[in-house]
This record gives C-alpha cells, structure tokens and sequence, in this order.
C-alpha cells in the first residue's frame, strides 16, 4: 500500500499513527503491521475490562457511585471497537475506496478539488487536537478533583480510583507501587488509542462523502453544459460521459456503503447512550472535561448526518442539472436516453446506518433531541438510560 492519497491524506497519516492503517512498504495482511494492530487492541483490554468490572460492582453491591461516566465510556469503547475492527476488517477495499476518490484517469478532477483537500485535511487535524485538548483537561481536572475524591471516600467508605480518567475496578491491591501507575498508563494509551483513533475512522466517513459530493458537483456542472455546442458529435460524447461519469459516482456509494454502514449503525446506537450519560453527568459535576467530551460527539454526530445530508441533496439535484440544460437542442433519441438518467437521478445516494436508515438531518434530531432537553430532569437515573435504548428500538421498529 505504498501509493500515494491525494483524498483523506491527512486521515490516513492520523490512522497510521493509531496502527490502523499499513505504514511506508506494508499491506494490510502485512505480519508488522497486523502485530502492532492486534497489539494496540490488547493493551487497551485493561481499560475497558477494568471500567466494565466497575459497573458491575457498583451495581452487586448498591454502592452511592455514579454510573453516568461508566456508561458513556463503555458505550463508547465497544462501539469505537467494533468500527475500528470492521474498518481494519477489510482495508483493501478501503484502499480501492480512497483509491477512486484521488485518481482522475477517466474522469477530469472535480472543480475545487486540491482546495477541499487542503481544507478537509485541516479539519482532519483540527478534529484530532480536539480530542487530544478534550482529554488533556479532562485529565487535568481530574487531578485537581484527587482531594475531593479522596475525601467522599473516606466519607462514604468507597475505594474509588482517584485521579482516572474513568473509575475502575482491579481484583487486587491497586497500592503497590507501580501497579497504580501501570493502570493510569494503560487507561491513558486505550483512551487515546481507541477513542481518538476511532474519532479519526469516524471522520473518514465524513471525509469520504464530501469527495463524493464534490464528484456530484461536478457531474451537475457537466451536465448543465452538455448542449452547450450545437454540433451532434460533441453533444453525444458529452451526454455518454456524463451518464459513464454517473455510473461511477454511484458505484463508489455503493462501495461505500458497504464498507461503512455497518459502522455507521453501530455508531447511531451507541451515540445517543453516550450524549445522555455525559449529558447527565454534566449535570451533576459540571466539568469543563466533561462538557467537551459532550461536545466533540455532538460535533461527531452532526457530521456524519451533514455527510449523509449532503449526499442526499446534491443527488438529487442531478435531474434539475440536466433540465437546466439546453437539452432541447439535442436529437430526439438523445433526449430519451436524458429520460432514462433523470429517472435514475430520482432515486437519491444515501449513507446508510444499518439497520437504523440513513444518516440525515432528521436522524441528528431524533437521536439528540430525544435524549436530553433543558426541560427535562436535572438528575438522570440509569432507568431513564434503559428508556432511551428503548427510544432507539421504536426507532428502529418504524424504519423496518
């Protein structure tokens, strides 16, 4: 995989980072590359093992601890996991995804494009020292939060782990120095290992849909323009390239789709569990942390529905496109082959969120807005939780 991606550099370099994408001279089913994958996924098991555990204690022995924090990272680790493993899954038809997304052998390069790479690279960056400064401060409260922490254990009789990121739960005395210091070390590397490397394969999807939106503009502008000449010749190859150009577009959905809609259901369920716990433990704490944790799945959320959003609207605008058009212009038989694209044109490209829809502006406001509004509750308890994956089955009980 040594070839070089003008679309998704910046996402790639990120990835490679992580070890979830093959470094300089490697493949997928590379030995080195597939040893520090699995070895990254094994060194992040005493986190989420140790913070499962946690939930599990709390809830055997009835401890006042709460789980709002557990929940939303729980939910987030085995979802982040499961898109991280489904994305390194089957990376060569990753590859030949991003691949028809940089080459332009048959089909010219789409207007603006080195200039949305530029930018789409930059929010790339952007998004991934977001989360570094998000879990920085959190971290960093944390420490100042230690005395008080330290002080509601000795109240309430608690052995809570002062100074995590996340509480855990060790089957053995955490006091014995360095064990203390080997678990915050291991929490921190899972932390920025899967939840800021599956950020990353999160953002490709985002990024992904954005080139693709960027072919349909393109393909719009083709059309708009395809009787431009009078002569029959030019108007005939024109109208060919387009409808080639359209195959292809639709074929690269249909690729994306199947390599991101697993992910994508997967990360719709898990979301909103997320956004309603930290939502909740805001609401307790109000932790700056906390509230930028909130604020980066929102923000995560939100792009993923603008992508498939995006992809829906600029679809379906192809057929105005050619009824803009100087189509009139054209032989009779060549505009009934225009019949024939503007039909296919009706039927819009989607992101799919298998088995929940598609990824839209109006799945954001279900998800959302039904997990938390000003009016609701201050204080959240872990039935309302279990009545939100209630929300989330009439959801999926109305898109079946």
């Amino acid at each position: 995989m040594e070839e070089k991606f003008v679309a998704l550099k910046g996402s790639i370099d990120i990835l490679k980072g992580h070890q979830f994408w093959p470094g300089q001279g490697e493949t997928p089913n590379t030995f080195s590359f597939r040893f520090r994958y699995y070895l990254v996924l094994l060194l992040s098991v005493p986190f989420w093992l140790g913070v499962l555990l946690h939930l599990i204690v709390v809830l055997k022995d009835g401890l006042d601890v709460d789980l709002s924090g557990d929940i939303s990272v729980l939910s987030s680790l085995f979802g982040l996991h499961f898109m991280i493993i489904t994305f390194v899954w089957d990376l060569e038809k990753t590859s030949s995804l991003f691949r028809y997304l940089s080459h332009f052998e048959e089909f010219s390069k789409p207007d603006n494009f080195d200039e949305r790479c530029r930018r789409l690279d930059l929010y790339s960056n952007l998004y991934s020292k977001y989360c570094i400064v998000g879990m920085t401060t959190y971290f960093i409260i944390k420490q100042l939060e230690v005395p008080d922490c330290e002080r509601i254990n000795r109240e309430k009789g608690l052995k809570e782990m002062c100074g995590f990121f996340i509480s855990m739960w060790i089957p053995f005395n955490t006091e014995i120095f360095p064990t203390k210091w080997i678990l915050l070390a291991l929490q921190t590397f899972g932390i920025f290992s899967i939840i800021k490397g599956g950020a990353s394969v999160t953002f490709t999807a985002f990024e992904v849909a954005e080139y693709i939106v960027l072919k349909i503009k393109h393909l719009k502008r083709l059309s708009s323009e395809a009787f431009d000449d009078p002569r029959e010749e030019v108007m005939r190859a024109r109208v060919n390239h387009c409808v080639k150009y359209h195959h292809h577009i639709i074929s690269i959905c249909e690729l994306f789709n199947s390599r991101y809609k697993n992910s994508n259901g997967c990360y719709v369920l898990m979301v909103g569990i997320i956004i309603a716990g930290l939502a909740n433990q805001y609401m307790k704490e109000k932790n700056i942390g906390v509230l930028l944790h909130l604020g980066g799945w929102m923000l995560s959320f939100f792009l993923s529905c603008h992508a498939g959003q995006s992809l829906l609207s600029q679809s379906l605008e192809v057929a105005d496109a050619v009824l803009a058009s100087r189509w009139y212009q054209a032989p009779v038989d060549l505009q009934k082959d225009l019949v024939l694209v503007m039909v296919r044109a009706q039927q819009p490209l989607s992101l799919h969120a298998m088995p929940i829809g598609i990824m839209s502006y109006d799945l954001f406001v279900a998800v959302s807005t039904e997990e938390y509004s000003p009016e609701s509750e201050p204080r959240f308890t872990l039935l309302q939780m279990l009545k939100t994956s209630y929300s989330y089955f009439t959801l999926l009980n109305k898109s079946t």
